[in-house]
């Protein structure tokens, strides 16, 4: 009887010291785990560094899946090495081709337009304005290109200094307003008479306003809606470019017109390229800026709006405002 009793005494034991290992064991993969998912968040967010997981404790199963990712992390790296060389090498030889372009373009276009109209019979008329308008839409594509290039290069950076974004916009408006007119657009113009100064670059938010009125004129059926929110309190200001739109021109996905050469369908494709919004995007987020769109039904078609919001430093003031 004593001997049975001895026996389930050490059996208990053995049982207890087993459950008190299994569950350390346990204790110290849950730890680890967690360790391991703490690592690959810190390498995702910083992935171009040459970093690896390891395993705080050693357990053979779980090594081998670390293998497994920090193999297909170097891979990941890899593919992320050769794309940014790419990108670069795509950038440079846009800025070159386009570099090599516009001389000889100017040149011809010069040519065309030195070439007395008057002389020329109706029909010989008519085909000269389409090649200078075939010409001067090649520049604008050409300019675009190299202004991409440059744009979103990593050695690129806008001047910061306090401009007045009110009126920056209000001299754009009027300088196309003649091309509102003769596209017989309704342009409706809600600006403030006060300054609106933003920490950013004259030059690159005027390029930010010339492009979205440009896109606005060549989508817009009947009117384009121009206006600025202020919101003192959260410290920004909003700039809205609304139009109407047709009905099959309305963007499935409007976070992706700011891509690259993105055109969505064949009905957006009217003679742009889709850099125009791109550039903006990346001069507006230089700036310390952020630009969205949306699309949403209006009385009898579509309204389609760009908003362009730019922090309101606290220390701005109207004297503080720098001319363009």
């Amino acid at each position: 009887m004593k001997g049975g009793t001895f026996m389930q005494t050490i059996l208990l034991i053995l049982f207890i010291l087993a459950a008190v290992y299994f569950a350390y064991r346990f204790f110290l993969l849950q730890k680890s785990i967690r360790q391991t998912t703490a690592a690959l968040r810190e390498i995702n967010d910083a992935l171009p560094e040459n970093r690896i997981v390891k395993l705080p404790v050693h357990e053979a199963s779980l090594e081998e899946l670390l293998q497994v990712i920090n193999e297909n992390l170097t891979a990941i790296r890899q593919e992320h090495i050769t794309y940014q060389k790419q990108e670069k090498l795509l950038k440079e030889q846009i800025e070159n081709i386009s570099h090599d372009l516009r001389t000889p373009l100017t040149a011809v276009l010069g040519y065309l337009k030195l070439i007395n109209k008057d002389s020329l019979d109706t029909a010989d008329a008519g085909y000269l304005e389409t090649a200078i308008r075939r010409a001067e839409s090649l520049q604008t594509l050409i300019a675009q290109f190299y202004e991409l290039s440059r744009v979103t290069s990593q050695d690129f950076s806008v001047k910061k200094e306090s401009v007045d974004a009110a009126r920056i916009l209000r001299e754009t408006c009027l300088e196309h307003y003649a091309q509102f007119e003769a596209a017989h657009l309704e342009i409706n113009c809600q600006l403030p008479a006060h300054e609106i100064c933003i920490h950013g670059d004259a030059d690159a938010l005027k390029r930010i306003f010339v492009n979205l009125l440009q896109n606005a004129l060549r989508y817009a059926q009947s009117h384009i809606f121009v206006r600025v929110q202020e919101n003192p309190a959260g410290g920004s200001v909003c700039f809205l470019f609304e139009n109407d739109i047709l009905p099959e021109q309305a963007p499935s996905d409007p976070t992706r017109l700011f891509d690259r050469f993105y055109m969505q369908e064949q009905s957006r494709s009217r003679g742009g390229t889709g850099l125009g919004l791109t550039i903006s995007k990346s001069l507006t987020e230089h700036m310390g800026g952020s630009i969205s769109a949306s699309c949403r039904a209006g009385g009898t078609l579509p309204l389609f709006t760009i908003q362009v919001m730019f922090p309101v430093p606290e220390t701005s003031s109207v004297p503080g405002c720098a001319a363009p």
